[in-house]
């Protein structure tokens, strides 16, 4: 979760008119009260009240919007999308419900509908960063450059935005260029430093730089911050068994393949950890699993580490998927 309520700030939006004071002055009390606890972080607090609200209010859009907010920040990606439709059905040019709407998408990989939304939403508000760094986020995985755009215009026009500048962190991960990736995970934490994703992105950062003591660090720190971020698990026990803490890093492969049973990844990682500690049934039976995995998802790449590692071990019969 990371929004900001309504827009995304800008420079611009610092200087208050008289206009916007009035339009503040005319939300209603129990909307203004949950969106402060939505800022509080009091989720479900905040949602108990726009559900009453919205019993009698049923066309309040931006109650409807925020009420999608409290959903998403809950990982409730499906009703989130329920109160966004909702607030464009009755206000078809709302770009905040847009990208908010994009954000609920992308969260449950529904690409192309994400990107429609993201799409729109810049055209009616050219100027909401929000969905700029949305659509950055929809297109690191197949056209970095026109991310690292789009991050690039999100950052300019929210230079504090902690989120949007880890963003362009991970992008610039992507891209390999580990110290611009650095520089702008080290602003985002600078700016907030319970900003998760940063602390993430740097630990991939640390692991491409085999600086393992330091990922070690900040993928616990990540997880300290949001225990939801399972992606963590993995990369620590990538860095523990190059330190040589096996029984650790194995640990972390385990957590990681209990939340992420089909990536093959972490199966292969877990086959390297085993024949590490002297496990030679247990490595086979999990670089089978990878391999078998990797094929399912056509990844011949990985198909053929798993399938080197199990020749290693005396195994070279190759499964089915």
């Amino acid at each position: 979760m990371h929004r900001v309520l309504c827009c995304a700030l800008s420079l611009g939006a610092l200087l208050v008119s008289t206009a916007a004071v009035a339009a503040a002055d005319t939300t209603p009390p129990e909307v203004a009260q949950a969106e402060r606890l939505y800022s509080d972080g009091k989720f479900k607090e905040s949602l108990a009240i726009l559900n009453a609200y919205l019993k009698d209010h049923p066309r309040d859009a931006t109650a409807l919007a925020d009420r999608g907010d409290d959903y998403e920040a809950l990982d409730d990606q499906r009703s989130a999308i329920a109160d966004y439709t909702a607030a464009l059905a009755i206000n078809p040019d709302y770009a905040y419900a847009l990208a908010s709407r994009c954000e609920s998408y992308r969260e449950i990989d529904h690409s192309q509908e994400a990107l429609k939304d993201c799409d729109a939403a810049i055209n009616l508000n050219p100027k909401l960063a929000y969905a700029y760094r949305e659509r950055a986020l929809l297109k690191v995985g197949s056209d970095v450059q026109a991310a690292l755009a789009d991050a690039d215009r999100s950052v300019s026009l929210a230079p504090n935005n902690a989120f949007g500048l880890a963003v362009r962190c991970r992008i610039y991960v992507e891209m390999q260029s580990y110290s611009e990736a650095l520089t702008n995970c080290n602003s985002a934490i600078a700016l907030d430093p319970s900003e998760q994703y940063a602390y993430f992105q740097r630990g991939r950062i640390e692991i491409a730089q085999s600086q393992w003591n330091a990922a070690v660090a900040d993928f616990e720190k990540t997880l300290q911050l949001d225990s939801s971020q399972t992606g963590s698990y993995y990369w620590l026990g990538i860095a523990q068994l190059n330190l040589g803490a096996y029984p650790a890093a194995l640990a972390q492969a385990d957590r990681y393949i209990t939340n992420n049973v089909d990536d093959p990844d972490g199966h292969l990682l877990r086959a390297q950890i085993e024949v590490k500690l002297g496990n030679t049934a247990e490595a086979r039976t999990s670089a089978t699993n990878a391999l078998r995995h990797y094929r399912i998802v056509n990844d011949e790449s990985g198909a053929a580490k798993a399938q080197a590692l199990l020749d290693s071990l005396g195994a070279s019969s190759t499964p089915a998927p």
